[in-house]
């Protein structure tokens, strides 16, 4: 059988002038760009295959769940956008399986055709795969090789009596598939899980993992089994280890994979030097824990040469790191983008208004967000005289984010909770500002509301050190009643939400009431996040202090004008950990923050942890205190070149009490935050006094959007949103857990 090679989208052509937005820096970055493309390069193959339509056939069609998957399809075309825009596919180059075709003949049949025929020495093959996945448990095998992983394709069939043959596509059975091919360069991506969860829905998310574990027979086509044992050629990047939870959640107008949502976000972001892949799953190992908790962890494996650094996609990213692209040029509509590179958190309260600049072209040209359906969102330019071809395909940079000045911290109410309680919950919920409740798997949510899961899944019960009797236990049929708490959208409890002992709903919403607003204060800070499009030049190390001195992550604006960054940066960027960053209890830590712009930069420091508490310091912008008192230049705006350590005697600070996660913004803005200070009070926390608790967190995340919106002198404020310019501040965030 012959597949047909679908072009999506014409090939991106690079202008590669100058952006008019970052100076010498982007000039210097553009001519590595040029000398790249300008050299042979290899073929660049992909196979995306996606599914989200199963038969019930497919599934135990005891299951009374609706069993169709949402966001497989998204997956393949955040993969197909990402790599003809970001990493230089063909577009004909790129073949897609979704659906009715991804048949398990068709994807072996394409892996044969399109990457092991057509590939060379040297060339880049990519193969990813969104779906069900599934152990099934070959009859007649050795013990070691019973369970095996499988792909469950959209003919796949759940073996009988009659016909006991496994219809599943056998990870092994394509690992056979690609032994003839005839590069290295390959990296297979799998967003598709193997735990036998019981479930199809768990808490806000999908399980993309079969809820049983089949048993038959291998039916080879060829009649030859596969070795069972073989390992995966090249570099393997799965969504979660064998045996864990794999997700897909809704976001605002459309579903995706967590794990490819977070990989392709992470992609859009890499620097202009090819990223080590273990650097690139710290990075969408981070975003997962943020966005459905810490029990989903992507997983990497390779088989390379040793000490071989693999890069991305075994690729350099041919355009810098941007907020997305544009799809479609035409004189008679309004320009589609793909603003796949945006934080989903931002994407969701992206507002009309919100300013973009197409990075190519002399001067820079503007465009005004009209309107957005998911990922894709319908643009403008401002100057009517830009003629639309000049920036066909272009990478975009946010310049203006406006967002609403009402946003709701979403509550999903856990669809295990009898119909008494959500009616009590929501209720209760109601009477909290700024708070809304929804049925899990409605929309997009920030936590979920409910009781512990009931099921044999001991790995979601073990947060809870308190509970006691409570916990689940494993293979229990009726597990204990426990008492209700708030959780990651994905069912990973928070710690601290839950008592042991039995409680009202409304009792517990009550008493949850200052968590839900720190939880919303963070999510307003988080919408300030800007490493990859502010143009203010900052850089920030977060560095141990004890028991070992190290660099543990470095974050800097990467738009900025600024060419090169203090030595102490370089030097621990290079140092600085690929692993995600677990800290000792007895640890300390310190920051250390540089300014690499021309002007002075305002400095408010918050971390938020898993105990519901806030912290904050700032620096004063007036040298003479309330009191009198002359103001510790080291309380002052950072200056032009400085580079701080805080604290700054050097000593580091501790783990924050009995918490098992922190999350820290570093901002720097070119205008005081006056709303700020006034929130702190007469005394507030500065480089000289240290950080303290704070209070009312939401009023003072609140305070920062004021501040950062004042500065704008686009026009005067508008009463019912936010407009943040991204040369006027940055906002670097630093995550970390305690063991």
């Amino acid at each position: 059988m012959t597949l047909k090679r679908r072009a999506f989208l014409q090939q991106a052509s690079l202008a590669l002038g100058a952006l008019g937005v970052g100076g010498s820096a982007w000039l210097a970055t553009y001519s590595r760009y040029q000398a790249a493309l300008a050299k042979p390069a290899q073929r660049r193959l992909a196979l995306l295959i996606g599914i989200n339509a199963y038969p019930d056939r497919a599934l135990d069609p005891g299951v009374a769940q609706d069993i169709a998957l949402k966001g497989c399809v998204t997956d393949v075309e955040l993969q197909r956008q990402l790599l003809v825009h970001r990493f230089g596919f063909q577009p004909a180059d790129v073949v897609t399986l979704t659906n009715q075709e991804a048949t398990r003949a068709n994807i072996l049949t394409a892996i044969d055709e399109h990457l092991v025929q057509q590939a060379q020495a040297n060339d880049v093959v990519l193969l990813h795969f969104s779906g069900y996945g599934s152990q099934v448990r070959l009859a007649k095998a050795e013990a070691s090789e019973s369970l095996q992983a499988a792909w469950v394709t959209v003919d796949s069939r759940l073996p009988s009596e009659a016909n006991p043959a496994l219809g599943d596509l056998l990870e092994a059975e394509i690992i056979a598939q690609l032994k003839p091919l005839a590069t290295a360069n390959l990296t297979t991506v799998i967003d598709a899980g193997s735990q036998d969860a019981g479930y199809l829905r768990w808490g806000n998310s999908r399980v993309r993992s079969r809820p049983t574990v089949p048993t038959g027979l291998v039916s080879s086509p060829t009649g030859i089994s596969p070795p069972l044992d073989a390992p995966w050629p090249g570099l393997v990047l799965r969504a979660a280890d064998m045996g864990r939870l794999v997700l897909e959640s809704h976001w605002d107008g459309f579903s995706a994979g967590v794990f490819t949502y977070a990989l392709t976000q992470s992609l859009w972001e890499t620097e202009t030097e090819p990223d080590s892949t273990a650097k690139l799953i710290q990075r969408a190992g981070s975003r997962l824990q943020r966005w459905v908790g810490a029990d989903q962890q992507p997983s990497l494996s390779d088989r390379l040469p040793p000490h071989t650094s693999p890069a991305t996609y075994g690729l350099p990213p041919q355009l810098p790191p941007a907020a997305g692209v544009i799809l479609q040029v035409s004189d008679e509509r309004p320009l589609t983008v793909w603003l796949g590179g945006v934080p989903p958190y931002v994407l969701r309260y992206l507002q009309p208004g919100s300013r973009l600049v197409a990075g190519a072209g002399e001067p820079a040209v503007l465009l005004r967000l009209e309107s957005r359906t998911g990922l894709k969102a319908v643009v403008r330019p401002l100057e009517s005289e830009v003629e639309p071809s000049a920036i066909a395909h272009q990478p975009l940079f946010e310049q203006v984010r406006r967002l609403p000045q009402t946003i709701d911290l979403i509550v999903a109410l856990d669809s295990q909770l009898k119909r008494v309680e959500r009616v009590d919950a929501t209720s209760a919920l109601s009477g909290i500002s700024l708070v809304t409740s929804v049925t899990a798997g409605e929309k997009a949510a920030d936590c979920l509301f409910g009781r512990l899961p009931i099921g044999p899944v001991p790995t979601l019960t073990a947060a809870l050190s308190s509970a006691g009797e409570a916990q689940t236990k494993l293979g229990s049929s009726r597990p204990a009643e426990s008492s209700y708490g708030l959780f990651a959208p994905n069912r990973t409890l928070l710690p601290g939400t839950m008592l042991a002992k039995e409680e009202a709903v409304k009792t517990t919403v009550n008493r949850l009431a200052p968590y839900l607003q720190t939880l919303l204060a963070l999510k307003l800070v988080r919408l300030t996040e800007n490493h990859t499009a502010s143009q203010v030049g900052i850089a920030a190390l977060l560095e141990a202090v004890q028991p070992k001195p190290m660099p543990l992550l470095v974050q800097l604006t990467e738009r900025s004008p600024a060419v090169t960054w203090p030595v102490a940066i370089r030097q621990a960027q290079k140092a600085a950990t690929d692993d995600p960053i677990t800290l000792p209890r007895d640890g300390r830590i310190a920051y250390r923050l540089a300014n690499t712009s021309t002007q002075p930069l305002h400095l408010l420091w918050i971390s938020f942890d898993s105990r519901g508490e806030c912290n904050a310091l700032m620096t004063l912008p007036d040298p003479i205190a309330a009191d009198g008192a002359e103001v510790p230049p080291a309380a002052t705006p950072l200056a032009p070149g400085q580079l701080v350590s805080i604290p700054a005697d050097g000593a580091g600070w501790a783990m924050p009490g009995a918490a098992t996660w922190v999350e820290a913004y570093v901002i720097l803005s070119t205008q005081p935050l006056d709303q700020c200070l006034a929130v702190l009070g007469d005394d507030p926390p500065s480089l000289a006094t240290g950080f303290r608790p704070v209070p009312q967190p939401l009023q003072l995340a609140q305070a920062l959007l004021q501040d950062l919106s004042a500065s704008s002198d686009e026009e005067k404020p508008a009463p019912d949103y936010y407009a943040l310019h991204h040369d006027r501040w940055a906002t670097l965030s630093f995550r970390y857990a305690i063991a």
